[in-house]
């Protein structure tokens, strides 16, 4: 399939999941992620930023003077990778307190779009719970690979011209993290096991790709950081619909199945 056809299909299904946040039926599901959104947003910018940009200069005046040609080119790519962090460690955090929502939400929206609610075994309660035990496997996952990211970036932090690369690579573990993120809503709501949803994404992995970018680079705009996990539930769920069925996600009016 064509290469840009894949990598536009996560960004369009995000955009029709931002469309469809005031959907009748959806409405009353997206207002918990919200005002978590919310409550973290500010508490985190509250406790750290201000800070950042003080202790990062306090850090690069302790170098040694042998790493004074590294000042500027560190200078931004520890910006760069706080912003990163910053983005991640919200949508971690937000995703494992509103995970066992979001499961809910994704199948009131496959509800909408098809008519049909995934089929489940389990008690309400039983997926909040299975909802919030999927969140602490994937964070398992995401550590061991952050850690072996950390160690090449550590190496190439002393190449010249090699170490630019250290950011770009950061942003792509990010967005397929944040993509496995709300894409394992669907997939969990059909009772997946961990390795068939990674076999999932890595099949698909330019869409994939291109809706966790997007949904990065949301995360890092104020304001709209504050609606887009609800959002990006929604238009991981029609990703998935539409990688699986193929769905229309034209931007025209959805049927109104559910009142």
């Amino acid at each position: 399939m064509n290469p840009v056809t894949e990598l536009s299909a996560g960004p369009r299904c995000l955009a029709r999941g931002f469309s469809m946040l005031t959907q009748p039926g959806l409405r009353r599901y997206v207002v918990i992620p919200v005002l978590v959104n919310i409550v973290l947003i500010v508490g985190l910018v509250s406790l750290l930023g201000w800070q950042v940009n003080d202790w990062l200069n306090a850090w690069l005046s302790g170098l040694p003077d042998w790493l004074a040609w590294l000042d500027d080119v560190l200078w931004w790519i520890v910006m760069a990778l706080v912003t990163l962090a910053f983005c991640y460690f919200f949508t971690l955090l937000a995703n494992l307190i509103a995970s066992p929502f979001n499961g809910i939400l994704s199948s009131r929206v496959e509800q909408l779009i098809t008519g049909r609610t995934p089929q489940t075994r389990m008690s309400l309660a039983g997926e909040m719970w299975d909802g919030v035990a999927g969140e602490v496997r994937r964070l398992r996952y995401y550590a061991g690979r952050a850690l072996m990211l950390a160690l090449v970036s550590l190496v190439l932090l002393f190449i010249p011209v090699a170490n630019l690369a250290i950011a770009p690579l950061w942003f792509i573990f990010g967005a397929y993290m944040l993509a496995f993120e709300y894409m394992d809503g669907p997939m969990g709501n059909r009772g997946w096991a961990f390795e068939a949803k990674l076999a999932h994404l890595d099949t698909h992995r330019m869409r994939h790709l291109g809706f966790g970018s997007l949904v990065t680079l949301m995360t890092a705009i104020p304001l709209a950081n504050l609606v887009v996990m609800p959002a990006a539930v929604i238009g991981a769920t029609l990703l998935y619909l539409d990688t699986i069925g193929p769905l229309d996600i034209s931007l025209g009016p959805t049927p109104n199945r559910e009142r």
